[in-house]
């Protein structure tokens, strides 16, 4: 099991990190070279929502210590605008722009044309669906591990 647990982890990373790379190269194709591989995944992730800068961190949208460097870069590129609290001055909402909803829509639209091929070497949506549960069901563990320690 030990083998097991550290392959799903390596392979969980690889998968992620060709994913971006995977949006770089989508990027590279529309001719947009003002955001990163990472920077266009936050903002996918963002998306129609308004969140404050703590949440890219807390929901997940980015893990690393230089969000606020990101999300500073994707506001100056004006995929992002940032607006002050209207109750606490510490804290200040992000959304996307058109730009950004627009570079969002075109990332997403590529995507999914990947995400259908994919399907096809697949046995189906349901394979993707049914690793999509598992791989839930492990950070969920990871998770409770974690919560039940603190």
């Amino acid at each position: 099991m030990k083998n097991s647990c550290l392959e799903l982890s390596i392979c969980g990373e690889k998968t992620f990190r060709l994913f971006l790379e995977i949006i770089k190269q989508e990027l590279d194709i529309l001719g947009i070279a003002d955001i990163s591989g990472i920077q266009a995944f936050i903002l996918m992730n963002i998306n129609e929502n308004v969140i404050t800068v703590g949440e890219v961190l807390t929901k997940g949208y980015y893990i690393g210590s230089n969000a606020s460097y990101n999300v500073k870069k994707m506001i100056a590129n004006k995929y992002i605008m940032q607006t002050p609290s209207d109750y606490d001055r510490r804290a200040s909402y992000l959304q996307l722009t058109k730009k950004g909803l627009e570079l969002c829509s075109k990332l997403e639209a590529a995507i999914s044309q990947h995400m259908n091929r994919f399907e096809a070497v697949a046995t189906g949506k349901s394979e993707i669906e049914r690793g999509l549960k598992f791989l839930k069901k492990v950070e969920n563990y990871w998770q409770g591990i974690l919560t039940r320690r603190v």
